[in-house]
């Protein structure tokens, strides 16, 4: 059992953070799990809320993940997500050796906002259909998105995506074999609380925020996607290779 002396001016949960970092450099958690809160408070004599500080200043530096219900996971680094003409999840995903996936959060059917009208050039009060969604690397929350379509043109979208948990597929199936990226709006800030809960990150740690628009083989504007990207885990790679975004 290894006991971290006390050092005077220091609060104990900070030194106990900086045992844990300094286990993390050197690659002591050979699995990337981190004992458990009780195992900890166990280790180090203190109680769980002293452990509980201590976790969350490190998942604050980005160092560590917690996730609801598996335990405290030592960060991976960034995945490389690239945004170019055809950005697709999944190929992201695989092309940076990780098992993508989808999970359902919501579809919905309402009205389009400004912005939303605007981007899907449709009328003031047009319907559209609403897919939200968590994706995920290797079972890992990296990204929590609203995806809007014209409801006119994409009726049967979100029984396609249930069906297939794909954007692609599912446009496949109502009929758009192939999409390009238009425009991407990009912004970094902070996670309210309901991204930060489906992203299971801290909410002090910044988010990165996409805005975009996919167009059909006719130049037709099919869907707007507003995607929050956990920023310790995912960095946005610009691909200029593929001509304009």
């Amino acid at each position: 059992m290894t006991i971290v002396p006390l050092t005077e001016g220091v609060t104990r949960w900070r030194q106990i953070a900086e045992s844990l970092r300094q286990e993390i450099d050197e690659a002591r958690f050979s699995d990337g799990r981190l004992p458990t809160e009780p195992e900890l408070a166990l280790r180090f004599r203190v109680n769980r809320h002293t452990i509980r500080r201590a976790i969350g200043a490190l998942a604050d530096q980005g160092l560590v993940r917690v996730e609801q219900g598996r335990g405290t996971f030592v960060a991976n680094g960034h995945i490389e997500y690239l945004v170019g003409r055809r950005t697709r999840f999944s190929a992201n995903l695989q092309r940076e050796g990780h098992e993508p996936g989808h999970q359902l959060i919501s579809t919905a059917h309402g009205v389009a906002d400004a912005a939303t009208a605007q981007d899907l050039a449709l009328p003031d009060g047009a319907a559209v259909v609403e897919i939200e969604t968590v994706g995920r690397a290797d079972g890992v929350p990296v990204s929590y998105a609203i995806h809007r379509f014209p409801a006119e043109r994409f009726a049967g979208l979100p029984d396609a995506f249930a069906a297939t948990l794909s954007i692609t597929a599912a446009l496949s199936a109502c009929g758009v074999a192939d999409y390009t990226r238009r425009t991407t709006r990009l912004l970094a800030r902070l996670p309210n609380e309901l991204e930060a809960r489906y992203l299971e990150q801290s909410p002090s740690r910044a988010i990165l925020q996409a805005e975009s628009v996919n167009i059909d083989t006719r130049g037709t504007p099919i869907q707007r996607s507003t995607t929050v990207f956990a920023g310790d885990r995912v960095q946005i790679v610009i691909d200029g290779t593929e001509g304009k975004l």
